[in-house]
């Protein structure tokens, strides 16, 4: 059962990756803790577990704030994510079967239908779905084990890209593009078809430039 630190922790990072609360923008303890119902020390000390986790920062005139990332940062994470579905596709490929094939047509079907009454949250939630999928049919603890610890910011990368002119349907569109050739098997063009979608990522992400540096 999880504590009250735990579920103000979970529901803060929440807000922060799917952009409810954006970079730069302040925390207020007072106001959290009576949107969330409890008392201020849980959701002090859920701010203090996201500052370890660099998604949130101390700032002396402002006290804490959602963190805005350099393009250094921005840069090596998309970087890093490449190489991590490279590595994952091989795997993916092996670990495929018709019963995942259905569960990554549902949820690009959810994500169409989400996108349609301008769900943003939810859009996020089941975009990222999308490559947890993908991710989990590796078969491999390891990997999981790695990719655990960066996921979020995965998340916070891509809420910030979706968020840009055109993101949504962009990603959903090289998102059924992915599958088809998954279907197919051919290693050579499903890593083409990410390569692209990691950079078409990135570029939505630098697009919104007011939000995130």
């Amino acid at each position: 059962m999880e504590t009250l630190r735990q579920q103000a922790y979970r529901i803060i990072k929440d807000k922060i990756v799917c952009l409810q609360v954006k970079p730069g923008e302040r925390l207020f303890e007072t106001d959290l803790a009576k949107d969330l119902n409890m008392g201020r020390t849980p959701v002090r000390e859920a701010i203090q577990m996201l500052e370890n986790e660099k998604l949130v920062e101390c700032n002396d005139k402002h006290g804490y704030i959602v963190r805005k990332l350099s393009r250094e940062e921005a840069n090596d994470f998309f970087s890093i994510r490449m190489v991590i579905e490279d590595f994952a596709i091989p795997l993916i490929v092996k670990g495929l079967t018709n019963d995942i094939i259905a569960e990554l047509e549902r949820n690009i079907q959810t994500v169409k239908e989400y996108a349609e009454k301008n769900d943003f949250p939810n859009i996020i939630r089941y975009e990222t779905g999308f490559h947890e999928i993908l991710y989990r049919t590796t078969n491999s603890k390891a990997f999981i084990e790695v990719i655990s610890g960066i996921v979020d910011k995965f998340q916070w990368l891509r809420a910030i890209a979706l968020s840009a002119p055109g993101g949504v349907q962009q990603s959903l569109d090289e998102h059924i593009k992915i599958l088809s050739a998954y279907k197919t098997g051919d290693i050579s063009e499903i890593r083409r078809l990410t390569e692209l979608h990691i950079q078409d990522a990135k570029n939505k992400f630098i697009s919104m430039e007011r939000i995130i540096f």
